[in-house]
């Protein structure tokens, strides 16, 4: 599957994910049940692709 993103649109995503990926280890470190942290700790992996995938896109 493709996506294509606007410049801007590349932007504003990547501002979201810098925003949420922090806050995302925050919650993460606050303790929980380990298998919702496991969980998180999948996403914040797969966020990171991505991001790091728009980013190689500039």
């Amino acid at each position: 599957m493709n996506l294509e993103l606007t410049t801007k649109e590349q932007e504003m995503l990547l501002g979201v994910l810098n925003d949420y990926i922090p806050e995302l280890r925050g919650e993460i470190a606050s303790g929980g049940k380990h298998d919702f942290k496991e969980e998180l700790k999948e996403e914040e992996a797969v966020l990171k692709v991505i991001r790091e995938k728009l980013i190689a896109l500039k």
